[in-house]
């Protein structure tokens, strides 16, 4: 259970200081007499180091660590606000999920309950904590395995000629085969006579006969 959380009391200034550290270079050690050369001069200020800290932006020392990194950063800033908010006011987030939406009867109720200190420091505690939830982003982080839209391919769609069916047998379509030998292949031929519609045999016998003589069927 924790003795007390970050506090300060002039909170209207923390958004100004936030964007400070996005634009300025990253320091060494962020100290009281960086931020007075950051124009914060005002004797409330001096406590934003020790709010970085609580936060996990500074080490006990002073310096940066990984999250002031992400602090800077103007695209990730807000989410790892709300990342180090939770995990600094845990035993809140463990009493309501979403504690910074919580009305101010609430907020300080568990406030008090946590830390057991008086009124006027619960006061200050949850200023403060009203002041960095408000600027921060709790939502949760998107997944890094970006789902990617693939698009379609068309489905090529091979369209193979129908045989067309076998013409029916008739009257006046005969298929006739023959067989030729031609020294050791043999061949085959398939050889269709449409022959004319006629009443007249000799039509007929005359190319039987010529089949026979020509082809020696």
């Amino acid at each position: 259970m924790p003795s007390q959380y970050p506090q300060i009391i002039s909170n209207n200034k923390i958004d100004s200081i936030l964007k400070r550290i996005r634009t300025a270079a990253k320091p060494e050690k962020l100290s009281q007499e960086l931020l007075t050369t950051w124009g914060f001069t005002a004797s409330n200020d001096r406590a934003m180091p020790r709010v970085l800290k609580a936060l996990g932006f500074l080490s006990d020392s002073g310096e940066p660590t990984e999250y002031y990194d992400r602090l800077r950063d103007t695209h990730e800033w807000k989410r790892v606000l709300g990342e180090r908010v939770r995990s600094t006011y845990s035993d809140l987030y463990a009493m309501d999920p979403a504690i910074h939406g919580a009305s101010e009867s609430e907020i300080k109720g568990a406030i008090s309950r946590i830390t057991g200190k008086d009124e006027e420091t619960v006061r200050r505690y949850y200023l403060t904590f009203k002041a960095l939830s408000s600027l921060a982003d709790f939502d949760p982080a998107p997944s890094t395995s970006k789902s990617r839209k693939v698009d379609a391919e068309p489905a090529t769609v091979t369209l193979e000629p129908t045989p067309a069916p076998p013409a029916a047998a008739s009257a006046s379509s005969i298929p006739l085969t023959s067989s030729i030998p031609h020294r050791k292949s043999e061949y085959h031929y398939n050889i269709q006579i449409h022959l004319p519609v006629t009443t007249d045999i000799s039509v007929y016998n005359a190319i039987f006969k010529s089949l026979r003589e020509n082809l020696g069927v």
